[in-house]
């Protein structure tokens, strides 16, 4: 029997199999990270366990899942944006070819912010979306762009990735509340689930999804659309942008042509990917 896992819970999974949902276990044969069943893995079933893992079209480490086709990007003016965290994602969702939307929610709160999202990543087009969970404004409009897809939401806890969830499918799921004091999230979903409605699948995630995919830092680069029309220009085809004489891009940043703090958190990027790949070989 086949089916696609949609709930995950240590060794128990829930698999949909046609229309039913189905509670399986999982063989000892999954014993690497890498090699276990995750939620949106298409998986065979024998004798209620898992017995295999059908190829995967992605795998993110955090959260763990597979198989998506397109990646929410979920922002608000409360939490206070990571900036950081964003470029974070968008690499990862680049570098597995996924399809990447924004949506910028409690915007009835702040035009400013939906301005400033826009602005800053207008090299993506028209993949921005103005919604209100609370009012449930712009939530007919953006939830046409998910039709037949499979989508992850991600992003800070607290921005209303879960509140849009339920909004979108008439769910009632637990959803965080932002602390007064510290204007944070806190922590509301605890593992990954998948919420399908009207031919769409929705994997809900714990709070400040990154969706790991583990490029290497000579591959950053690669994954920014805003630097491809300009780094032909360097005077080194292998250049990486950093410490690297007659550059391009770094030319660009300083006549405005490329965000000036999107290019700082480029270089900060960089250095971390370079210090993970670093403490891999001591």
């Amino acid at each position: 029997m086949n089916g696609q896992i949609y709930k995950a819970h240590t060794d128990s999974f829930w698999v949909k199999c046609k229309d039913e949902l189905i509670n399986v276990g999982v063989r000892g044969l999954f014993r690497k990270r890498s090699e276990r069943p995750v939620v949106g893995d298409f998986v065979e079933i024998d004798g209620g366990v898992i017995t295999a893992i059908k190829k995967r079209k992605n795998f993110f480490y955090r959260p763990n899942v597979a198989n998506i086709d397109t990646v929410v990007i979920v922002v608000s003016p409360q939490p206070k944006p990571d900036f950081l965290l964003i470029d974070k994602l968008l690499v990862n969702a680049l570098s597995s070819n996924l399809e990447v939307l924004f949506a910028v929610n409690k915007a009835d709160v702040s035009q400013e912010l939906f301005d400033t999202i826009k602005s800053e990543y207008s090299f993506l087009g028209d993949v921005f979306y103005k919604v209100s969970a609370f009012e449930g404004t712009g939530i007919v409009e953006f939830s046409k762009n998910l039709a037949n897809r499979t989508v992850l939401f991600a992003g800070q806890s607290a921005v209303g990735k879960t509140s849009l969830v339920n909004v979108l499918f008439g769910l009632k799921l637990k959803t965080g509340e932002l602390s007064e004091k510290i204007l944070r999230g806190r922590h509301t979903t605890t593992y990954s689930e998948i919420h399908e409605f009207l031919g769409v699948k929705i994997i809900d995630t714990p709070g400040f999804a990154v969706i790991d995919a583990s490029i290497k830092a000579e591959q950053l680069k690669d994954n920014y659309p805003d630097f491809k029309n300009i780094e032909g220009e360097c005077k080194f085809r292998s250049c990486l942008h950093i410490d690297e004489p007659d550059c391009a891009i770094k030319k660009a940043v300083e006549l405005g042509k490329i965000s000036k703090t999107r290019y700082e958190r480029y270089k900060q990027i960089y250095q971390e990917l370079k210090e993970k790949e670093k403490n891999l070989y001591e």
